[in-house]
């Protein structure tokens, strides 16, 4: 089993978006990606749509904008979604 990283991430709850802080575990390769986001002030966020799907994003609270998104199916795409978010985030190219 690969070595996994605990990181934090918002939930947003329907019906009124109300937030939790949540935990999920991720591939450790992308300890480095979880890092910096974090030094940048930025932080995971979740959201299930009422599709099913679940948006992944890195958000920016300071500028108010996303800095990464993925729209996956819910169930063992999402950890894989929250690696690539950070990836793309922060830019350091490591393979999601």
């Amino acid at each position: 089993m690969p070595d996994t990283l605990t990181v934090r991430i918002v939930q947003y709850l329907r019906p009124d978006g109300r937030s939790e802080l949540q935990e999920t575990e991720i591939d450790a390769i992308h300890e480095s990606a979880y890092v910096r986001m974090l030094a940048l002030g930025w932080n995971l966020a979740a959201e299930v749509l009422t599709s099913g799907a679940v948006s992944i994003t890195v958000e920016d609270p300071r500028e108010g904008v996303d800095r990464a998104i993925r729209i996956v199916r819910n169930g063992p795409d999402v950890p894989l979604a929250i690696g690539a978010v950070l990836e793309e985030a922060c830019g350091l190219g490591v393979a999601a």
